[in-house]
C-alpha cells in the first residue's frame, strides 16, 4: 500500500506559522564544535494487523490448545510523526522517533474452540475494531561511518522504544454459535452492548543500522534494519463478561522480538526541491506466555498465552523544499 503524503522543510519562523514542517538547525558549541539538528514532521497512513491466541487449561476452560483467538486485521490508521537527527562533527548521531496514530477503520474476529487445533468452533462474532488509538517512540544513538569518504554512509545504532496500541471491539455480530456445546453463546445475528477493549504494549532495547548511497548527484537512496528484544505487556476489559471484573478482565506477559526495517529515494528536482518515496514495516511476535483472569469473584486462574503477532506496514511520496 502506497500512501501519500507531504513533507515540508521550514525555516524556524515558518514553523512557526504552520503545524508541521522540517526545521534545521546548524550551531556550535565550545569543546563540541558544530552540532546539526533535523527535524522531519510527517503524515500519513498504516495499515497493522495484531493476532494473539490463548490455550484453554484447568480451572478455566477447555483442555485445548487454542481455546480462543482474537485478530484485528485491516487497521487503516492516520498518523502524525516526527524524526529528529542530531549529528556532531565528530560522527555520534542521536535519532528520536514519535508518532500517534488514531484507527479510522479495521474488523475484528474472536473465535473460540473445543477441539485442538482450532477443530470444532463453537463461538465467532466479527466486529468493527474503529476509535482505537497507536503510539509509538523511539530513541538511539549511533556513530556516522562514511568509509574512504565516498559516497556511501553507514551509521550502527543501539537504542530503546516503546509502542502502544489501544483496540476496540464494537457492532458485535456473531457469525458461529453452537449453542449445543455452549448454550450461553449469543445466537447468529448482531448484539447490542460490546465496547471491548485490548490495551498492547512492546517495549524494550534494539540494535540497528542505516545506510545511505548516493547514486548521482541527483539520486540517493537509503535503508535500515533494527532488531528489537521486546517485553509484551497486555490488558484488557471484556465488558460483556459477567464473570471477569471490570475495568481488568485479563493481563497478557510474554517476551518476544521485533524487526522494523526501511527504505527509500531522494530525487532532487531543482535546487531546495527533492521527491522522496519510502516504504517501513513492523514483523513483532512473542513466545509462549501468560494469560492471567481477573474473575468477578476474586480469584485469579492463570493459562497458557501461546503467542502474539504484530505487523505494519507503511508508504510515504512526497515533496521536500530546503530553505
Amino acid at each position: 500500500m502506497v500512501i501519500w503524503m507531504r513533507r515540508y522543510v521550514l525555516t524556524p519562523l515558518a514553523a512557526v506559522m504552520f503545524l508541521g514542517g522540517t526545521v534545521l538547525a546548524d550551531v556550535s558549541f565550545p569543546g563540541v564544535g558544530r552540532i546539526e539538528a533535523v527535524l522531519d514532521v510527517d503524515f500519513g497512513y498504516r495499515v497493522d494487523t495484531l493476532d494473539w491466541s490463548i490455550a484453554g487449561e484447568s480451572p478455566f476452560g477447555n483442555n485445548v490448545n487454542i481455546l480462543s483467538e482474537l485478530i484485528w486485521k485491516g487497521l487503516n490508521i492516520y498518523q502524525v510523526g516526527g524524526i529528529l537527527r542530531v549529528f556532531d562533527e565528530r560522527g555520534f548521531v542521536m535519532k528520536g522517533y514519535m508518532d500517534y496514530g488514531w484507527v479510522l477503520d479495521g474488523d475484528n474476529q474472536d473465535s473460540d474452540y473445543a477441539g485442538n487445533d482450532r477443530r470444532m468452533e463453537y463461538s465467532r462474532s466479527n466486529n468493527a475494531s474503529d476509535g482505537g488509538r497507536v503510539y509509538d517512540i523511539s530513541l538511539g544513538w549511533g556513530y556516522r561511518l562514511r568509509p574512504g569518504g565516498g559516497p556511501f554512509t553507514v551509521i550502527p545504532l543501539v537504542g530503546y522504544s516503546y509502542h502502544k496500541q489501544n483496540l476496540k471491539m464494537k457492532d458485535g455480530f456473531q457469525t458461529v454459535s453452537r449453542q449445543d456445546i455452549d448454550p450461553d453463546v449469543p445466537s447468529v445475528g448482531p448484539f447490542s452492548g460490546l465496547q471491548s477493549v485490548y490495551e498492547a504494549r512492546w517495549k524494550g532495547p534494539w540494535l540497528g543500522l542505516e545506510m545511505a548511497y548516493t547514486a548521482s548527484g541527483k539520486v540517493s537512496i537509503h535503508g535500515g534494519v533494527e532488531y528489537h528484544w521486546v517485553d509484551y505487556r497486555a490488558e484488557a476489559d471484556w465488558n460483556l463478561r459477567t464473570d471477569l471484573d471490570h475495568p481488568k478482565s485479563f493481563t497478557h506477559d510474554a517476551d518476544g522480538t521485533g524487526i522494523v526495517w526501511s527504505a527509500g529515494l531522494v530525487y532532487i528536482l531543482t535546487e531546495g526541491w527533492s521527491l522522496n518515496a519510502a516504504i517501513d514495516g513492523k514483523d513483532w511476535s512473542t513466545g509462549t506466555g501468560k494469560n492471567t483472569y481477573y474473575r468477578s469473584d476474586g480469584s485469579t486462574p492463570t493459562t497458557t498465552l501461546n503467542e502474539v503477532e504484530w505487523d505494519s506496514i507503511a508508504g510515504t511520496l512526497g515533496l521536500t523544499y530546503t530553505y
